[in-house]
């Protein structure tokens, strides 16, 4: 489903600092649960809190690791965006992501926005971000400077408790 904000929209994405802050080279070489690879994607979230949730779920290691950078975006008022509404929730956390890469080729491949929302398989009731680098409004997209990015080290801990 295809939309217009009336106000910008803010994201944010965590990244080493020695990878480009808002660059979608790895989704282009090993592609991710929303596009197969081949295509030039930016994965971003709607809140700095499920950035750090899409990142710890991919660290292998209880360390932090260091050097990571937070880079905010803005998505501009009135710019045309999609969403998707219709995954089957088992799809979300399922490793098969045929049906979510579907849903993602198709939309990076017709070019139909730059701009694509889905729901988070970490937080179902959040979403993340895909931006189209080869769409002509990604450009309109505006980046800033990367940050050091700030995270609670109880994150990793493991709890010598036992409990909450």
């Amino acid at each position: 489903m295809a939309f217009r904000p009336d106000a910008a929209t803010r994201v944010y994405r965590i990244v080493h600092s020695r990878f480009p802050p808002f660059d979608g080279s790895g989704t282009y070489r090993w592609g991710s649960r929303w596009v197969s690879p081949g295509r030039q994607v930016v994965h971003a979230a709607e809140t700095y809190a499920l950035a750090v949730l899409e990142n710890l779920v991919h660290w292998q290691t209880n360390v932090l690791p260091s050097a990571l950078v937070c880079v905010e975006a803005t998505i501009p008022a009135g710019m045309q965006q999609e969403q998707v509404n219709d995954v089957d929730p088992r799809a979300l956390g399922s490793f098969d992501h045929e049906a979510t890469r579907a849903h993602g080729d198709d939309w990076y491949d017709r070019r139909r926005t730059a701009v694509l929302w889905v729901p988070s398989a970490v937080s179902p009731y959040e979403r993340n971000i895909l931006s189209n680098q080869t769409h002509v409004d990604f450009n309109k997209v505006e980046v800033a400077a990367p940050v050091r990015a700030v995270l609670d080290r109880r994150l990793l801990q493991e709890s010598s408790s036992g409990g909450g």
